[in-house]
């Protein structure tokens, strides 16, 4: 792994705000974590091609003035103003998933109608279960994710790796090597990260535990690569 991990809990440098995605009351967590923190550093559960089309489309939606569904991540990047801070993609890209779950797949049998019912970042989520985010009932909706990711583990562990373990393991060496580089400046880092809230725990228990992190990338066969970096000042010019 590129760049020094420290014996740190990582989470004293890190705060989470777990989402799911495009709902009124992540937009507004994720408005509200960046007021409070005014953070050093910005870390979002996507890699650049997502990005790209994310702030393209509500760059270009006519009801943006108005809009009460903004994806969470472009919202958080907003809220920062003119802030002189980082943003950075953590996520692995939808095109590295999908070639790391079919090499996975020619070693097990096909599970593709279960790759179908599973999109990037996370699940579909159904019509009651977004009502009930809405509602502040987090910890009921939570519940119901972890049971179907077990079903998910169970029915496809090809895909659940790959989704869930392999994605947490990258994402927690990208905020790990963040925090790292600042604490070599001398600076104090402040990150809030934004990411599916199915991801939070198990980042966090890496954070926590960093000997885990190279652990697990080497477990996993992944390949650590650098989160990539945009400025405020260039997310409209991309």
């Amino acid at each position: 792994m590129q760049g020094e991990i420290y014996d740190v809990d990582y989470n004293d440098y890190v705060r989470f705000v777990g989402t799911a995605h495009f709902t009124r009351r992540s937009l507004h967590d994720a408005y509200q974590a960046v007021q409070r923190l005014q953070p050093s550093d910005l870390a979002i559960e996507l890699d650049m091609q997502r990005f790209r089309i994310l702030n393209n489309a509500c760059a270009t939606c006519p009801r943006r003035p108005n809009c009460t569904s903004q994806c969470e991540f472009v919202g958080a990047t907003e809220a920062l103003g003119n802030v002189d801070a980082n943003i950075w993609l953590i996520d692995m890209s939808e095109r590295e998933i999908g070639e790391r779950i079919r090499e996975l797949q020619m070693r097990r049998h096909p599970v593709w109608n279960w790759i179908s019912r599973v999109r990037v970042p996370f699940f579909h989520e159904e019509d009651d279960e977004l009502a009930l985010w809405e509602q502040g009932k987090k910890d009921q909706v939570l519940d119901t994710y972890q049971r179907r990711l077990e079903e998910l583990r169970r029915r496809a562990p090809a895909v659940w790796r790959v989704l869930i373990d392999e994605r947490n393991t990258l994402m927690a060496a990208r905020l790990a090597w963040i925090v790292s580089n600042r604490l070599k400046e001398d600076k104090k880092p402040k990150v809030l990260a934004l990411v599916g809230a199915a991801h939070v725990d198990g980042i966090k228990a890496m954070l926590q535990k960093p000997s885990t992190i190279k652990e697990n990338l080497e477990r996993l066969s992944l390949r650590f690569t650098l989160p990539t970096q945009i400025r405020r000042v260039s997310v409209r010019g991309d």
